[in-house]
């Protein structure tokens, strides 16, 4: 089963996150795509304004004509983490026979580096990065587009033994 993760605040939800599981789902042949919702983004000091299940709600009425293919997932209180490398290890561990891919906006590629353990991630998930007109060449040229140049991929079909990053345009 080829799984997609989507992850963050979700603070709103709207409908740009739906079109890019949307897009994953079908560019890359997903089964589906769990939003895994996060109580706070690690890198931003400020906390929500709206609660989690408030979010969690909201994100479920988005989905609503499409849950069969996407899920929302709450996992925080469980892992103890609000990192992606935690919460991956968690799901992956309960699942372990999936084919994972994390997808996230060029925006988020910019700072991947920044991320806990950056590196380790692509060892658990491959990686979709939707283009967003305004980051591509910022996201394209960043710290970890150049460190994990050889992961890259430009065919979303071939089977690799190792995990990919792909950009999405």
């Amino acid at each position: 089963m080829k799984i997609g993760i989507l992850g963050g605040t979700f603070d709103p939800p709207h409908i740009g996150h739906l079109n890019i599981s949307l897009e994953a789902i079908k560019k890359f042949h997903l089964n589906k795509v769990i939003w895994l919702i996060t109580k706070k983004n690690p890198l931003k000091k400020s906390f929500s304004l709206v609660e989690v299940n408030t979010r969690i709600e909201l994100c479920k009425k988005i989905i609503k004509k499409n849950n069969n293919k996407i899920k929302v997932r709450y996992i925080e209180e469980e892992t103890g983490s609000n990192f992606l490398l935690d919460n991956i290890n968690h799901i992956i561990k309960k699942s372990p026979d999936h084919d994972y891919y994390f997808i996230m906006g060029a925006d988020s590629f910019v700072n991947f580096n920044k991320w806990k353990k950056y590196d380790e991630i692509l060892k658990k998930v491959s990686l979709i990065i939707i283009n967003r007109p305004e980051f591509s060449m910022k996201s394209l040229n960043s710290i970890a587009a150049k460190k994990l140049e050889k992961y890259k991929s430009l065919d979303f079909n071939l089977k690799h033994n190792e995990h990919r990053w792909y950009f999405l345009s």
